[in-house]
């Protein structure tokens, strides 16, 4: 028995690695006599965005837009080698995800489609928002058409950051055309469950937490020995009590006029001007395994939440105001709701609004242990995936 999953493993995004590193784990350890296997399927289009050549990087554009670039260039003159950099840390560590044998770099869906239908017994489509086809275009192979002949699930499968109601009849029926053909729909969020609903797929979407929610972070493939000489030769003093934050500069404007330096601040994921320490170069495995570190994360990210509630570490999560964000409920919401932590979710400017309730709770935070209350939590979010389980082992009897 082969197990395929489809999702976005390729992607220079930490959650995106450890989501994926996470569920095929997970599905690994339950049933050790089945391959699986994440299917190393890359899209062209979204490869080349992680070029960070000049040439890639100024692109196309409008003669404005090349011109603030150029400007941004001038004012930050490391950010290319960063992120080239940054991308090659990337590139090194998918080698420990159980990739499949063949790699297919391609926009057309049925070339992996034909891999798919030849290798594979089962295809589980998600985590992440593989549902979202605004950047990758409207039928691609993360809504796989009857052309996949094997059995097809979803697991947590989100379309976030696509406002699906005010997309074309022809593309709702398609959708729900291509639902109907799953054996089990398994969605993140509420929103998503929407989306199914929204479709007219007669299937009753499950809700399934993303999976880092069961990811074990004391077992993950590094060398914490390396990872401390890491953190050190970047400055990361063990004995100070630190912040971790994921956000923009403004984030880190307001934590310094909240704390001054009483407490180091380490900035995740991109290189953050002015954080006491910068770990935007980290390895995905060593980004999930850092925020033990911390006192408080504040973030805006999905997966620092989630990374940072699975190492029992609190956060302060600080809304994103978009589109999307205005009709439906935006993931972090969704899931801190879930967990019953919805009071560590904030709306502000970084400069007068909430900040004095935002303040308070981080105070509350730095000043207690809620290590015990979050792991509860989130052991019992982690339980929802056993509904897919259940529905995988069904397909696998009767395969």
């Amino acid at each position: 028995m082969r197990i395929g999953i489809l999702t976005f493993h390729q992607s220079v995004n930490n959650g995106a690695v450890m989501q994926a590193y996470s569920l095929s784990r997970k599905i690994k350890e339950l049933y050790p006599t089945c391959e699986v296997e994440i299917v190393d399927y890359r899209m062209k289009k979204v490869q080349a965005g992680y070029s960070y050549t000049l040439r890639s990087y100024l692109g196309h554009a409008p003669l404005s837009k090349r011109i603030r670039k150029c400007l941004y260039l001038i004012r930050h003159p490391m950010f290319l080698w960063r992120m080239q950099h940054r991308t090659e840390v990337f590139r090194f560590c998918l080698n420990k995800l159980p990739l499949s044998p063949k790699c297919i770099l391609s926009d057309i869906p049925s070339e992996v489609y034909a891999y798919i239908n030849e290798r594979y017994d089962i295809l589980v489509v998600g985590s992440d928002a593989v549902w979202n086809y605004l950047s990758r275009g409207f039928g691609n192979a993360y809504l796989p058409s009857h052309a996949v002949t094997c059995k097809k699930m979803s697991y947590a499968a989100s379309c976030y950051g696509m406002n699906f109601l005010n997309r074309p009849e022809q593309e709702r029926k398609a959708i729900g055309d291509t639902l109907e053909d799953f054996s089990f729909i398994g969605v993140r969020d509420d929103a998503t469950e929407d989306f199914v609903q929204w479709s007219g797929c007669h299937m009753i979407p499950v809700h399934t937490c993303d999976p880092t929610a069961f990811l074990d972070v004391n077992d993950l493939p590094i060398d914490e020995e390396k990872l401390y000489q890491k953190l050190k030769k970047k400055g990361f003093d063990f004995s100070k009590p630190t912040i971790g934050m994921m956000g923009t500069t403004c984030m880190l404007k307001m934590i310094r006029r909240m704390y001054g330096k009483q407490y180091q601040i380490a900035a995740l994921y991109e290189y953050t001007p002015g954080a006491d320490i910068n770990l935007y170069d980290l390895e995905p495995y060593e980004w999930a395994y850092v925020f033990r570190y911390f006192k408080v994360t504040f973030t805006t990210y999905f997966h620092g939440t989630m990374l940072s509630l699975r190492n029992g570490i609190p956060v302060i999560c600080i809304a994103l105001e978009t589109e999307f964000a205005k009709i439906h409920t935006p993931k972090t919401l969704d899931v801190l709701t879930r967990l019953g932590f919805e009071e560590w979710y904030f709306k502000t400017d970084y400069r007068t609004e909430n900040i004095e309730a935002i303040k308070q709770q981080a105070d509350k935070f730095l000043a207690n242990n809620f290590r015990k209350q979050i792991l509860a939590a989130i052991d019992k979010e982690a339980e929802s995936y056993n509904a897919f389980q259940d529905a995988l082992e069904e397909l696998i009897r009767h395969i």
